[in-house]
């Protein structure tokens, strides 16, 4: 005996659906509205106690300190570690397979020590670009997101930073012959180095500037955090309360 079909709910409100649709009534499906983030932003600074300058001028405040605490890191030896770019890392696999190691230490190092000695001034320029900070700008920090000070002013200062850093990025390779261990490592990889190819000069530079530049953000995360989870760090009570937004 054949067994009773059963039909659900959700299988007669397809139909029923299609019925309607049929008979040139679509259903229309009640749409979520989106949160007004300008009216939320609005009522937490409300909330807070603060005046649209104070929020404004406790950003600012608090973010320079951030960024001293970031730059007294990144000042620190050992304190930015680039790896070998990608595109080296099969001429990198085959020197250490033929006992050339040395040579990739020497590449290694040199592209080290090119970052050490821009990081901190990348760091340090990153003040510049608190300044032109506007009002809607220091809205965000009102959600009290863990990160939302470093996404700020990575969004705000990284245009900047690429017309001011690269030059340096393109100093510091030059300086320490970064390019030029390259070619050393590939001479010394052999014949089969040439199929593995060579990053360009410009290449070089864009790699270091991004390891650069997420290194130093790194560091910034890091000060907002510290921040974040003690507000009295920042010896301002306007800055403390700004990085109080949000904490429970």
């Amino acid at each position: 005996m054949n067994s009773p079909l059963r039909v659900g709910a959700s299988t007669l409100l397809f139909v029923f659906a299609g019925a309607l649709s049929f008979a040139g009534e679509p259903v229309k499906s009640a749409a979520t509205p989106a949160p007004d983030l300008a009216a939320m932003a609005a009522s937490a600074l409300k909330a807070s106690g603060l005046t649209a300058s104070q929020l404004l001028a406790g950003t600012k405040t608090g973010l320079g300190a951030i960024i001293d605490l970031a730059t007294a890191e990144v000042a620190k030896p050992g304190a930015v570690a680039v790896p070998t770019p990608p595109a080296m890392s099969k001429l990198e696999s085959l020197a250490k397979k033929l006992n050339q190691t040395a040579a990739v230490d020497a590449f290694s190092a040199s592209l080290n020590a090119a970052a050490a000695s821009v990081t901190p001034q990348t760091a340090a320029a990153l003040k510049d670009s608190v300044g032109g900070l506007t009002l809607d700008d220091a809205m965000t920090l009102t959600s009290g997101a863990p990160d939302s000070a470093t996404r700020l002013l990575r969004k705000a200062a990284e245009p900047a930073l690429r017309a001011k850093v690269l030059p340096l990025v393109a100093q510091a390779l030059a300086a320490n012959g970064t390019a030029a261990k390259a070619k050393e490592l590939a001479a010394k990889a052999g014949p089969m180095a040439g199929m593995l190819g060579l990053p360009s000069a410009t290449d070089l530079e864009n790699y270091l500037f991004s390891q650069v530049l997420d290194a130093t953000f790194g560091y910034v995360a890091k000060g907002e955090a510290l921040v974040r989870a003690n507000p009295a760090l920042l010896k301002n009570a306007i800055a403390s309360k700004v990085f109080s937004l949000g904490k429970k």
